[in-house]
């Protein structure tokens, strides 16, 4: 094999689709009928490539239900944490570290599901309901209780959304600077 032979290879596949100048396709016409080697390999690029079905080693059952547990550990994880926190933090214990929690809490959440809706979920519903839970201990009326157990519990979800509305800023700069 010649030089002449390796450019004639490069160009077999542009030849084939037509995309050739005039001038090269006259100059590896020309180099075809003069060499077998590159004449035959002409010929074998002119046939079509048989597809052969291709086999996964992967069990993609097996896969998937590996993922699932790990979101699921995942999800109890911040489920515990958002309980953690509403124990901590619902009646404020003359204290303001919901703050900061509650705001790390809806960023990571955030985050990670990139879902609003189960931020709420995870800031509000905890909070709510361990705060409900102290003012029926408490002997307080059922209204009074829901109402009390509501202010506090929109009272974190703000800083919790506060804290999502950051991790929506960064992950949306992240995609911009890709």
């Amino acid at each position: 094999m010649n030089k002449d032979c390796y450019i004639a290879e490069d160009l077999l596949p542009l030849y084939n689709e037509d995309l050739l100048q005039d001038e090269t396709a006259v100059w590896l016409e020309d180099h075809l009928k003069s060499c077998k080697s590159c004449r035959d390999l002409s010929h074998l690029s002119k046939e079509p490539v048989e597809k052969g079905t291709v086999y996964s080693s992967v069990d993609h059952d097996k896969m998937f239900a590996k993922i699932n547990l790990k979101l699921s550990v995942y999800q109890i994880i911040f489920v515990a944490l958002s309980f953690f926190f509403a124990m901590k933090t619902s009646l404020l214990n003359e204290s303001f570290g919901f703050i900061l929690s509650y705001a790390v809490l809806g960023f990571a959440t955030y985050f990670f599901y990139q879902r609003l809706m189960i931020v709420i979920t995870i800031a509000f519903l905890p909070t709510f309901l361990w705060s409900l839970a102290q003012s029926v201990n408490e002997s307080v009326s059922v209204s009074e209780a829901i109402w009390g157990a509501s202010f506090l519990a929109l009272i974190h979800l703000l800083f919790a959304i506060i804290g999502s509305l950051v991790a929506f800023l960064l992950l949306k700069f992240k995609k911009e600077g890709k």
